[in-house]
């Protein structure tokens, strides 16, 4: 008897902790009778006493079940009644396409004793059951158009990336429009497409050697500058006028190569001291005197010019050869037929 009376005590005991706690759920919706594809709300709402933590449930899944969808959410609200209870409070926009018995499931709300209890505990909410219906038609009335959608005002953000796309797509068309309008396309005695302005090799270099006198580098000391900038200009001259691919070779084997161009010896002579002393000022540090930086000028465009017209004569020779055994070609039928009537 004893252990029954002590039982109910602490049962009493209990329960009475319970309500001094006064931990209150509740879930809760305005009418039970809803409409497919009509919002309506679910209230929800937890109390808990003073200084209890709430671990309030985001949803941030945008389904509460099967049958409902959720497509609003409210602000999570906190305020305190007259006992000192905390009352945590947020409302649910719902949403169901389905028809006939619907229910709001149970909703679990997360609360410990304080912020440090690991204690977790979930408070849940009574399940609602709902009915759901169609839209109701009222047939008696006469059928009415279909109205046509309402159209909201553009704005600025939305047609600004399509404004943006077309002026870029402009820039474009006339960049290059702009740019096949004033290139420079011309055709060489080959017929060979030639891009940019067409310079023969021998004017460039002259040209070229001109200006590099003109900027007396190797005056103002310079010397390593100067000395690359003639060796190019000749690289370049000799790889367009006679076809030597002399911009990707060494000082010997352009040398190697010039040889079978039958250049007068002292012509080859200018070319080969140019270049010996430009290695040696580019790669060993060879300090020029005046005298040679002068020299390797005046003896690269001597050579530029002998080379060109010796070049042209052999050219000139090679064609009045060919032009006078095309013209043998041509009368030896005559002298056959000639012979052959005698």
């Amino acid at each position: 008897m004893r252990r029954y009376i002590l039982f109910l005590m602490a049962t009493f005991a209990f329960f009475g902790g319970l309500k001094a706690q006064n931990v209150e759920v509740e879930g809760k919706v305005n009418d039970t009778k809803v409409q497919v594809g009509k919002p309506f709300t679910l209230d929800l709402s937890l109390k808990v006493p003073y200084g209890w933590f709430v671990e309030w449930n985001d949803f941030a899944i945008d389904t509460l079940s099967e049958q409902l969808d959720i497509i609003k959410r409210s602000e999570v609200e906190r305020t305190a009644d007259a006992d000192s209870n905390v009352i945590v409070k947020q409302q649910l926009t719902l949403m169901t396409f389905d028809t006939g018995q619907i229910q709001v499931p149970a909703v679990g709300l997360t609360y410990a004793k304080s912020f440090d209890d690991p204690d977790r505990l979930k408070a849940y909410t009574d399940p609602i059951n709902l009915y759901s219906t169609t839209i109701t038609v009222d047939t008696t009335m006469a059928y009415k158009p279909i109205v046509e959608p309402i159209a909201a005002p553009i704005q600025m953000k939305e047609v600004f990336p399509w404004i943006l796309a077309v002026l870029l797509l402009a820039l474009a068309v006339f960049g290059i429009w702009y740019w096949r309008k004033h290139r420079k396309t011309k055709v060489d005695a080959d017929d060979n497409i030639v891009r940019g302005p067409v310079i023969p090799p021998y004017d460039k270099a002259v040209g070229d050697l001109e200006n590099l006198r003109q900027q007396k580098l190797w005056q103002s000391g310079k010397v390593k500058e100067y000395f690359s900038s003639l060796t190019d200009i000749a690289r370049e001259y000799i790889e367009g006028q006679f076809g030597v691919n002399a911009v990707e070779m060494t000082t010997d084997d352009i040398l190697e190569e010039v040889k079978p161009l039958h250049f007068s010896q002292e012509t080859y002579n200018k070319l080969k001291e140019t270049m010996e002393v430009a290695d040696l000022v580019k790669f060993a540090k060879y300090s020029a005197a005046n005298l040679e930086s002068e020299n390797a000028m005046n003896s690269m465009t001597e050579f530029v010019n002998e080379s060109y017209a010796q070049f042209q004569k052999r050219k000139a020779e090679e064609e009045a050869r060919l032009a006078e055994q095309q013209k043998q070609k041509q009368e030896e039928p005559a002298v056959k037929e000639e012979v052959k009537n005698v």
